[in-house]
């Protein structure tokens, strides 16, 4: 089973199942408990791999983001999961846009190929697209939700991506936290 989902922070971001799934509580952010993954190594997780250009980057989330920690915590226990993130120039996209590409293989293989726009802030891009990610890990059906009103899900039906409420405000939480944290140093 294949898909892709794509976004661009306060644009879009594409799935296309090759199953329905429904998830009526989509809208609404995934949180852990408080304590879950935030007072754990701010490490990031052995399934991610990332570029050395963007390690400053999600160093800087990892010390200062209890959100970006437990995003991490969830996508560390997903063991079926393998998460890429690279520094790239889109084509046909925005250059401060975000990119991820999903593939479900057998036995509940989830890759998830993420990339950051050359021109995009970071540590936002980041969050947002991990967040998609965990909205695909809840097996989110972004198309029947945004075919209803009030769901937090939208299509932009000219590039046939979703955007949620869930992974901007993710993503702007991070940023929140990381710029706050930066502040007092």
């Amino acid at each position: 089973m294949k898909f892709m989902m794509a976004a661009v922070l306060g644009v879009s971001c594409l799935a296309e199942p090759a199953q329905q799934l429904l998830a009526l509580n989509a809208a609404r952010p995934y949180l852990e408990e408080e304590s879950a993954a935030v007072d754990g190594p701010a490490t990031l997780p052995p399934n991610v791999s990332i570029v050395e250009v963007l390690r400053p980057a999600v160093n800087s989330m990892l010390r200062s983001s209890p959100t970006f920690r437990r995003q991490c915590g969830r996508i560390a226990r997903s063991t079926e999961l393998h998460v890429v993130i690279e520094r790239s120039h889109m084509q046909g996209g925005p250059l401060d846009a975000a990119l991820t590409r999903v593939t479900r293989g057998a036995a509940g293989r989830l890759d998830a190929d993420v990339q950051i726009g050359a021109l995009g802030d970071a540590v936002t891009l980041i969050a947002h697209e991990f967040e998609h990610i965990l909205e695909q890990l809840d097996e989110v059906d972004l198309s029947a939700m945004a075919a209803r009103s009030g769901t937090g899900v939208r299509a932009d039906s000219i590039y046939g991506h979703f955007e949620t409420d869930r992974a901007v405000a993710a993503g702007k939480r991070v940023a929140d936290e990381v710029s706050r944290a930066g502040s007092r140093r």
